[in-house]
């Protein structure tokens, strides 16, 4: 097992994967990238994260999963804290003046586990009763949900539930949304080309 904190916490990740996921779309393709990436170190005294709380309130319900790989990612990521140096996206992934929303800019925060050339992995956290509105991005995405359960829209469709532990795959330009409900949500999230293209938010025909 690796010394760095963040490289552990994606051992980890990467055992669950390996364990759990074998043929799932965007599982090869997001272990394939994760040789070819650098762990940022330590931050240099970073800040207390903007959602304490609900980081907290996570990582005991994550580290207490009855998946013992699932409750693993858990401690790694509770051991790893004084490394992982958590920020607030208040639309530097949007083109400015984007309507991401007022629920999505107050209630988010992630840190970056590791970088490469157009790479970037890391952890994300979304508020309670909070929607991240339907987008879309160049960037191939992977996520893996670590808590739940979220709800997830894909190119105007229904309403996916998704739980703890599953995987959801982006591919470049998909429209898709997410909805919280009475817990914070926190995942595992990595684009693996095109990083430095923004996201566009698009208005989505239910037919409601």
């Amino acid at each position: 097992m690796p010394d760095d904190p963040q490289r552990v916490v994606l051992a980890v990740v990467a055992d669950l994967l390996r364990a759990r996921h074998d043929g799932v779309v965007g599982v090869a393709e997001f272990l394939t990238a994760l040789p070819r990436s650098r762990t940022p170190g330590c931050a240099a005294a970073p800040a207390a994260p903007a959602h304490a709380d609900h980081l907290a309130g996570t990582l005991t319900t994550l580290r207490g999963d009855v998946d013992p790989l699932l409750g693993a990612i858990g401690e790694a990521i509770d051991r790893a804290g004084p490394a992982l140096d958590w920020r607030v996206d208040d639309g530097r992934y949007y083109e400015p003046g984007a309507p991401v929303g007022d629920g999505y800019r107050s209630g988010n925060m992630h840190t970056v586990l590791a970088e490469g050339d157009d790479l970037a992995i890391g952890l994300f956290l979304l508020a309670p009763a909070t929607d991240y509105l339907d987008h879309r991005h160049a960037a191939p995405e992977f996520y893996l949900n670590l808590t739940g359960p979220t709800r997830w829209r894909f190119d105007g469709g229904p309403w996916l539930r998704h739980d703890a532990g599953t995987v959801v795959w982006n591919p470049p330009g998909r429209v898709h949304a997410t909805t919280t409900g009475d817990a914070p949500w926190l995942s595992l999230w990595a684009w693996l080309a095109d990083i430095d293209r923004p996201c566009e938010v698009v208005s989505v025909d239910t037919g409601a």
